[in-house]
């Protein structure tokens, strides 16, 4: 049976927990038509009306496009994903495995924009992640400095354990919200301190929103990493909302260099700014004075 949507191409929709009812008249009328619907357990499960062939694939990626390759040019295949399959979703790896020309991406609204939504916060300036793919550090640095941040937590890190990761990094200036089976009858927003949010259990379909309080500056990171002088930013306590105009590690570091500090040296930092050039002086000159000038 040859496949008549055009040219092979392949449709990889965004659906909802609203099942068909959610989508556009468009993605209905292409999942109808479709020969063979490929998604997970979870995703299936929500249009059990349809009666064409389905197949359901776990986290291997690799299945699901050696079975596009093998079929899309006999049958009309979709690929059926949870929210927006561009955002932290199954079209991204598709795309690069089989390529961007065999597919059309229809998205539904993300439960990141869901959660976002709920919460009754903006979202463009938020620091958005995944735990599935990201070291738990690594995380913790960014939302260190960070106004808002949206994060998938993960089965192996779940929004209680990130929430005491974060006290234990002495990051506690935020404002949890775990909103969980977003768009489901179940769906349940839960908001409170850190340490509230840490002794609680969520249902595995969450997303973490973290909203910094008013006027709380960021906290330096504890731990070994301090330097001589070209320390990371996140190293330095800054003020808030000029965090990030921060001198550079790399541009402080040539600049300290180049002034060729001694021990007894005496300094004098005109427009200081946050202080790190200053600081990272003093931490040279250990026997001189460093004076930092900002209005």
């Amino acid at each position: 049976m040859k496949n008549t949507s055009g040219n092979g191409k392949v449709f990889i929709i965004g659906l909802g927990d609203d099942g068909m009812a959610g989508l556009t008249d468009q993605s209905r009328r292409i999942v109808r038509e479709a020969q063979l619907i490929i998604g997970s357990e979870q995703t299936l499960s929500r249009v059990p009306e349809l009666t064409a062939e389905k197949l359901a694939v776990g986290t291997d990626l690799r299945e699901v496009a050696r079975r596009i390759e093998a079929d899309r040019t006999t049958k009309r295949v979709v690929v059926l994903a949870s929210g927006d399959p561009l955002f932290y979703g199954v079209a991204r790896y598709l795309c690069e495995r089989v390529g961007k020309e065999h597919f059309e991406v229809l998205p539904h609204v993300s439960s990141m924009q869901l959660a976002f939504a709920r919460v009754k916060e903006s979202w463009e300036d938020a620091y958005l992640t995944s735990l599935a793919n990201k070291s738990i550090d690594e995380v913790v640095d960014r939302v260190r400095t960070a106004e808002k941040v949206g994060i998938f937590t993960s089965e192996e890190c779940s929004p209680a354990d990130f929430a005491r990761e974060l006290l234990n990094s002495d990051v506690s200036y935020f404002r949890g919200y775990v909103c969980e089976n977003l768009g489901s009858p179940d769906e349940r927003v839960t908001q409170g301190e850190l340490a509230e949010i840490a002794e609680m259990s969520f249902a595995s379909l969450n997303v973490l929103i973290l909203v910094r309080k008013a006027d709380q500056p960021d906290r330096a990171a504890a731990g070994d990493r301090l330097q001589l002088f070209g320390n990371p930013e996140d190293i330095f306590a800054q003020s808030r909302p000029k965090s990030g105009l921060i001198t550079q590690a790399e541009v402080r570091a040539i600049a300290l260099a180049q002034m060729n500090i001694r021990p007894g040296s005496v300094v004098w930092d005109i427009g200081a700014g946050s202080g790190s050039v200053a600081i990272e002086a003093a931490q040279i000159a250990s026997g001189g004075t460093v004076y930092a000038v900002e209005m």
